[in-house]
């Protein structure tokens, strides 16, 4: 089985070719849905597969994962039944007077594999012969021009220093310098390379630097060196062996000319799980009955991503399945978005023969009481377009009035809050819980915007608020749901349990006939659908990216034989995180210096903005001082390429209110139901202390701050609750915050598992760390997840602040991977199958016979 499926992938990636593009690129789905039959040896190629290294020039492409299933049910991919292979292919250096290298795909990740016949500055070398690959860190035919004393930067420390240009101005003497220490130098004459060889593990003299001289010019005042043309490859490198393992994958073939990897033990695909393959690829699996599951790239490491549709050579159709750019629910199998091209005449797309089309459909609430609400993927994005009849409203379609909305808030978490708190929402919305009635049975609650009161309703337990505006042309709009599960009153306390939370945003697009949207306009707009048509032709240039609609754009290979694909590019942000320093209450006419640092050091040339307003850049030491004239509440953001955009929410006042603003601070950050708090009641300018102020605790009064502006307090109950503060002279002032339950006191760690692999039916020890964080005693029941049930469980008590391991058992009843969860914390162990008897039995005689020879030897 295992030579069978080997077989047909290497036959398959043989086809990978432009030849071959038009038996195979017109095919091929990245999601596999067994809703739609598809085969059950599937294979995904660099055509299907946006992860997969693809030279859309050249229409070579050199990896290739091919699966094995039993049936549309069958969850486990046996032995050696997941298949992955990949070859060096040739592909074009950027300077056209160098050839060709070669390059290769391995596990999702671009390397560089060696010279081939066809480069020009070097013989034939082969890094993967010896099972090393190494990164390109520099491919490009950009000009430069260097002076004599100038250098030329390149990656991993290298530069090439320019020394000097001799008399004839036609030789350049060259240093070529690693890290500040001279590794080489040479004379290099104009039209010419300069080449840089190192030995890369075991392959000697492989040229890892190339740059080309166009040109020397030298002259009365001053020299110069023009470079086109340079060529970079990694000095450090990745060894890759026979029995390697990578993930789940174990490397069977080393050869010049592929590597090939199997599965040596079962992959499960239950349900809901995101599977490590191998690097940085994966398989999603879709949490529902229905087995659906599809390869996707971790893009958490920041940069930026092309996420491409399949290859097509003439007409073809995108849809989500296809096409990794369109919206996409894998849980529920839903998909909205579709790009046609109909009709071509030679390489040009006719007026109206690109179509691209949407639909609602429905998916199911967080909340599952609820029903089902209507999504709909709209130019690459996620929109709300409206609800059919569900339990707390009658169908209403926005899409159907051109319209469409974001969904804010879609979860099912249980909060607590008592009266006169507030849960807070989007956009500046706070429902408040005003009043629990004498019996118990009902609450009055009233929802604001930016502080102003838009609704107020009485309700009872299991009841939903729900509140109902007008959107444009669309009436009666449930903008914001919120299920109220249980009302409590006692003695001294009154409780609202919440559970179910829903809110779309009020801020719409709205889609009218004719509307243009880059190149393709509306063409209708149905109850539940939207249609979009090129109004004029589009020519398929060739090596050109032509911006479609939105951020889909289509890429056109720079060959003769007609080659594209749709594509968007996602972006994962800089871990790089900017942080703005200022005082959160200024006053007007008032000089305000705002600071920008990122991980504590200061930013330079920060764009800061108030309210999408630019005021200025940071200096040197991260400074921007402004003045302010207008008051009000403005959004402070601080933005610079490279880094995560930092923001800050101030308020700016009058001079007469200055003096009559009031903070309040709550300590600790993070805070659980028993602990002492102290809350700080400061002046909002020059946070002077007030004391005497006096402090109502979700509506009852809890005391008046001390002469330094504190009051302690202890909150016996979790949930949202709300501090208010009235002094004379002042403003009074509000704050909103959370208490955490004891429950989430305790954290987990360190989850180990050993053995890593065990023969089925052998116990394997799983341990993890339970530390109590809170500031009180507790006691915990640690549960051992095995596939999804509990095995195990033990109680634990722990003091403030003390860690205990706890330990348990776990074996495999049959071979695969087995998924451990204790708390947050995950894991797997691999099980395989037992060792058959008279195999024990030959290994026992085999130890035996070695320690007699041994003794034999020792006489």
């Amino acid at each position: 089985m295992r030579i069978e499926v080997l077989a047909v992938t290497i036959i398959c990636l043989s086809l990978l070719s432009t030849t071959a593009l038009a038996a195979n690129g017109s095919t091929g789905n990245r999601i596999w849905d067994a809703a739609h039959g598809p085969s059950l040896e599937y294979s995904w190629s660099p055509l299907s597969f946006s992860g997969f290294y693809y030279d859309l020039d050249s229409g070579e492409g050199s990896e290739m994962l091919t699966v094995k299933l039993d049936s549309y049910t069958d969850r486990s991919i046996e032995e050696d039944d997941l298949v992955y292979s990949t070859r060096p292919i040739e592909t074009a250096f950027e300077h056209d007077g160098w050839g060709s290298f070669q390059i290769i795909g391995f596990m999702a990740e671009r390397y560089f594999a060696g010279y081939s016949e066809n480069t020009v500055f070097t013989k034939e070398v082969s890094l993967i012969a010896d099972g090393q690959l190494a990164k390109v860190l520099i491919n490009t035919d950009d000009k430069k021009s260097l002076f004599t004393g100038s250098s030329l930067v390149l990656q991993e420390g290298y530069v090439l220093d320019i020394t000097e240009v001799d008399l004839n101005g036609n030789k350049v003497f060259i240093t070529l310098k690693k890290n500040g220490m001279q590794v080489d130098s040479t004379v290099v004459a104009s039209g010419q390379d300069y080449i840089y060889k190192a030995r890369l593990g075991s392959t000697d003299d492989i040229p890892i630097i190339a740059v080309h001289l166009d040109n020397i010019f030298r002259g009365t005042e001053s020299n110069a060196v023009f470079v086109k043309g340079i060529f970079q490859v990694s000095d450090s490198y990745t060894s890759v062996n026979g029995g390697d393992k990578y993930g789940r994958m174990t490397v069977d073939i080393v050869a010049p000319e592929r590597i090939t990897m199997s599965n040596p033990n079962v992959i499960n695909l239950n349900a809901g799980r995101t599977i490590d393959i191998m690097g940085k690829l994966k398989f999603v699996v879709a949490d529902d009955k229905m087995l659906r599951f599809a390869p996707v790239v971790d893009m958490t490491e920041p940069g930026t991503y092309e996420l491409r549709g399949t290859v097509a050579n003439g007409t073809f159709n995108w849809t989500s399945l296809n096409f990794e750019g369109f919206y996409y629910n894998i849980d529920e199998g839903i998909g909205t978005e579709s790009l046609e091209v109909k009709a071509l005449s030679g390489r040009t797309i006719g007026a109206e023969n690109l179509v691209y089309s949407t639909e609602a459909q429905q998916v199911s609430f967080d909340h599952s009481a609820w029903g089902q609400f209507e999504v709909i993927g709209f130019l690459a994005q996620k929109y709300f377009a409206g609800y059919p009849d569900n339990e707390f409203t009658k169908a209403v379609s926005i899409v159907s009035q051109g319209q469409l909305s974001k969904v804010l808030i879609d979860n099912d978490d249980k909060k607590s809050v008592y009266p006169g708190s507030a849960l807070v929402l989007e956009e500046g919305y706070v429902l408040e819980v005003v009043e629990v009635d004498l019996n118990g049975d009902k609450v009055r609650v009233s929802l604001k915007k930016n502080g102003e009161e838009v609704d107020s309703s009485i309700l009872g337990s299991n009841k939903d608020y729900v509140y109902i505006t007008e959107m444009g042309s669309s009436d009666d709009v449930p903008q914001i749901a919120v299920h109220f599960n249980e009302i409590f009153r006692g003695r001294e306390l009154d409780a609202i349990f919440i559970q179910g939370i829903f809110q779309i945003s009020e801020d719409y697009i709205t889609l009218e006939g004719s509307d243009r949207f880059g190149r393709m306009e509306v063409a209708s707009i149905s109850e539940d659908s939207i249609v979009l048509k090129n109004r004029n032709s589009v020519s398929l240039t060739k090596d050109n990216v032509i911006s479609l609609m939105g951020d889909i754009s289509i890429k056109v290979a720079d060959s003769d034989a007609l080659r594209y694909y749709p594509f968007v590019m996602a972006t994962t942000p800089s871990s790089k995180q900017l942080s703005l320093e200022m005082p959160d209450t200024i006053t007007t006419g008032t000089s305000v210096r705002v600071k920008v640092t990122s991980q504590g050091a200061a930013v330079e040339d920060a764009v800061v903005k108030f309210n999408n307003v630019q005021k200025g850049t940071t200096s040197n030491e991260g400074m921007l001082s402004v003045i302010l004239s207008d008051t009000g509440t403005f959004k402070v953001t601080a933005e610079k390429d490279g880094y995560v955009t930092g923001t800050l929410n101030i308020d700016v006042i009058s001079a007469e209110d200055a003096t009559k603003k009031l903070d309040i601070e709550v300590i600790p950050e993070t805070m659980f139901a028993g602990d002492v708090i102290s809350i700080s009641v400061k002046k909002a300018i020059g946070r002077e202390p007030v004391g005497g102020a006096e402090l109502y605790y979700d509506g009852s009064a809890i005391g008046a701050t001390s002469a330094k502006g504190i009051l302690s307090y202890t909150p016996k109950d979790a949930g949202i609750h709300k501090i208010r503060v009235e002094a004379n002279g002042f403003l009074p002032a509000e704050l909103t915050f959370e208490v955490e339950a004891a429950e989430n006191m305790f954290r987990y760690s360190d989850l180990v598992i050993d053995p890593a692999i065990a023969e089925q039916g052998k116990p394997v020890a799983v341990s993890v760390k339970v530390v109590n964080a809170g500031t009180s005693a507790g006691e915990i029941n640690v549960e051992l997840l095995v596939n999804g049930n509990v095995t195990g469980s033990q109680k634990v008590s722990l003091a403030a602040g003390e860690e205990k391991t706890v330990e348990f058992t776990a074996k495999g009843d049959k071979p695969g991977t087995i998924d451990v969860q204790i708390g947050d914390q995950k894991g797997s162990f691999d099980v395989t199958a037992k060792t058959p008897f008279l195999g024990m039995v030959a290994a026992m005689v085999i130890v035996m016979m070695a320690a007699a020879f041994r003794g034999r030897r020792k006489g």
